[in-house]
This record gives C-alpha cells, structure tokens and sequence, in this order.
C-alpha cells in the first residue's frame, strides 16, 4: 500500500505543478507506482486549469487512474502500441475535470519494455509540445526500457524515491520525497469501550428513539405557552413595497487572446539547440534584466522570457543562458557558472529543456561575420531589447529572442516585440553561440 494518505500525495502533486508549466511530456516515476499516480493526478488536476492534460497508466490498472475511467473493458496504451489503434480511441474525458483525459493501461495491463522504447514517444511529445498541452506518463522506477521513455521526453518528476537506478542520466525535473503533511487523529484518544461498540450496538437506535421523543416533547411545550401568552391583534395590512427590476451586471471583456503559429521550420525540430541552463526567475523585467547586464560576459546566449507561472499564471522573467544539441553541454555550462560564483550557490541553476525561440533577424555568410553580427545584435539592445545571435550551418548568424518549452510560454514576449514594431516568428532555434 502507498504510504501517505492519497490527498496528501495530490496535494504535493499540485505544489510542484508550476514547476513544470514551461514542460509538454513529463514521466510521474517511483517504485510506489500509486503515490506516484496521486502525484500525476494533483499535477494533472492543476495544469488542466489552463491546458489540455492527458494522464497516461504505465504501470497496469492502477486504482487511483482507472477509477476514473468508466468504461468497464476500456482500451488503452498496450492497443494502441501493440495493436494500432487510434490514440484519439483511447483517452477517456475525465467528469467534472475539463481539459483532464486518462489513457488507462488497457485490454491487456501489462505493459511491456518494448511500449517504454517505442520511437512514438518522441513524436508524442513534439505534437504536445505544439500544441501547448501536456502528457504526464506514470511508470515504476525500475521499469525496463524507463531510460529510454525519458530521453524522449522534457524529463522525470521523482516520486520518493532518491535516485533513478533505472534511467541514471534521465532529466530529474522535480522531486516529491513525501506527501504533504495532514492532520492526524491519534488512535489513544477512543476507549476501549467505545472501540467495542458492536457489544451494545442494540442499545443505540432504542436511545436515538427516545431522545427524539423528549425533544419533540419539549418543542410542544414551548409552542403552546407562548401562543396562550400572545395578545390577540387583527393582522395589520402593509402594502408591499415595489421591488426595482434587476439591474444586469455589465458585459465582461472576451478575454485577450493571441493566436501563436506553429513553429516556422518544424522538420528543424530533431536538430534543434533545445538545452538551455535556467539561471533565474524574477518577478519583474528590470530584475532579470539588471541579471544579463551585470553577468553578460559569462553568459552566452542570454535570454530573458516573460512566462506565465503558478495558477494565477502571473508573469515571471525567466533568465536563461547557453543553446545545446546535447544535455551534458548545457551541464557543463551549469558547473562553470556554479564555479565562477555566477550564480549564488552551488546548487542554483537547473538545466531545462527550451528547444523553442523567436526569430527577428539574420545576418548572411560574410567576410567579417564576427563584426556584422555583434553590429545587428547592438541594434536590439540600444532599444532595449535581450537579444542573441547563434551562428547556422550555413556560415551565417540567427538572431533570436527569448527561449521557450512550448510555444504558448512566447505569447508574452511575442506581444512586447509586436509592440516595438518587429515582426518575430516562432521558430525551432538553430545553432551554436559565436
């Protein structure tokens, strides 16, 4: 049995949920599979406020998922992967939960390493990724083919467990090494004599019966007196006041909505420089911005992106620094700055993954091409304007703003830079710094 009371694991799961609000396909992993699906669930029932969710069942059957699905045989992961039927088939709206969907196991619960190695998951996850909504996939730590899964998505939430032996490089995105604190009755506090109840359990309806008789008694009583004790008096006539008709609230403002492209070069997806290490997370622009200014030198490709974090989606600058084909690039970076007193501590700063970036200028191949992009990026930052280049394959240099885990995180920045008269486009960023 799952240690901790299930709320309590859902409320963890709801904690960390704006932790992983910049993430679409994350793995819910532990070797207690059922804390780990309460977990799933609070983050689920959090993020599904404001984006599409669907909550997948890796493990087989488990209670807390599948007794939300009401279909008594319903078909699952193992069809699908197994035996190609649709994924639209097979995710079950969950009630009184908008945007939350569950892919329980299905016909056949077991699933094996073959389904945790298929190549669809990385094609899941940039589709989630695309479209803003987030795939939460619950699986046993010591899962075979675990490792696998979790190189294909933004990375691994750690549910009591201390370390992942199964997937050891896996990205650990978040850790819940217990459930959130509850109230608890101590067990001294009922007798022994109550706790043997049943012994006189008869005795209970035959006093029920006769309190309700003594009360009902009582009540009589009260009535009466006071009605002999009341004056007589000719029931006075008041004419009723006319009621004003209601007045209607006024219309509220359709809210503000901003539709975002895909991203403009979709088959750059598998090349992209998704690695990034996030430095820090400031509640106001000057903030991070004073952050760039003052460390710039030793960051390359610094960026700052206004995202929308918590359930109050309130706006965040997020500061990020590097663009990396490969994780243990970007954690080299992380150790530099950790060293070099960049950041405050050594256990500040994460690696995450922002494989998404906006487009405002290029600068061709060119003789002086060091020269000619420190000219364009200078442009940019005299209007005030975080910036920075990254060098193609082509010999010629990209500028880009922002760094982003899904395309609904740039709507904030894409907005700022509209204001400013420039035309960004949504991009997989390509690329390495100069």
């Amino acid at each position: 049995m799952s240690g901790g009371r299930p709320v309590a694991w859902e409320d963890a799961g709801r904690q960390i949920a704006p932790l992983l609000g910049s993430y679409s396909a994350v793995v819910v992993s532990s070797n207690d599979p059922v804390a780990a699906a309460h977990v799933a669930l609070g983050i689920a029932l959090a993020e599904a406020k404001h984006r599409r969710v669907v909550l997948a069942d890796l493990v087989g059957d488990l209670p807390p998922l599948r007794s939300l699905v009401k279909d008594e045989d319903p078909h699952g992961i193992s069809d699908s992967f197994l035996y190609g039927l649709s994924l639209n088939k097979i995710g079950y709206e969950v009630e009184d939960a908008a945007n939350l969907y569950i892919m329980p196991s299905g016909t056949d619960p077991k699933i094996g390493d073959e389904i945790f190695r298929s190549a669809r998951w990385k094609k899941l996850a940039e589709g989630f990724l695309e479209t803003g909504a987030l795939l939460l996939l619950v699986a046993r730590s010591d899962a075979p083919g675990l490792a696998e899964l979790a190189e294909q998505t933004d990375g691994v939430v750690l549910v009591r467990d201390a370390q992942l032996a199964a997937a050891p490089s896996a990205l650990v995105l978040a850790r819940v090494p217990a459930p959130t604190p509850t109230l608890k009755i101590p067990l001294h506090r009922f007798t022994a004599r109550a706790a043997d109840w049943r012994k006189h359990r008869w005795a209970y309806p035959a006093l029920a019966a006769g309190g309700v008789l003594i009360i009902a008694a009582i009540g009589a009583g009260l009535v009466l007196a006071r009605a002999a004790a009341r004056p007589t008096r000719p029931p006075a006539r008041v004419a009723a006041a006319p009621v004003p008709a209601p007045i209607p609230p006024p219309p509220l403002p359709p809210p503000e909505t901003l539709y975002i492209a895909p991203p403009a070069n979709v088959n750059d997806s598998a090349s992209a420089s998704a690695f990034s290490v996030e430095l820090l997370v400031a509640n106001t622009a000057e903030g991070a911005n004073l952050f760039v200014r003052k460390n710039g030198a030793a960051l390359p490709a610094a960026a700052v992106s206004p995202v929308p974090i918590g359930q109050e989606r309130a706006t965040w600058y997020k500061v990020t620094a590097g663009a990396y084909t490969r994780r243990d690039q970007a954690d080299s970076l992380l150790f530099a700055l950790q060293k070099s007193g960049v950041l405050v501590t050594e256990s500040a700063g994460r690696v995450i993954r922002s494989p998404l970036a906006l487009l405002i200028d290029s600068v061709p191949s060119q003789g002086g091409l060091v020269d000619a992009v420190r000219a364009a990026v200078e442009k940019y930052t005299a209007r005030g304007l975080t910036v920075y280049p990254l060098i193609q394959d082509d010999g010629g240099a990209r500028i880009f703003a922002g760094a982003f885990g899904s395309s609904g995180e740039s709507a904030g920045l894409i907005k700022a830079l509209r204001g400013a008269g420039l035309k960004p486009v949504l991009v997989y960023r390509t690329g390495s710094t100069p």
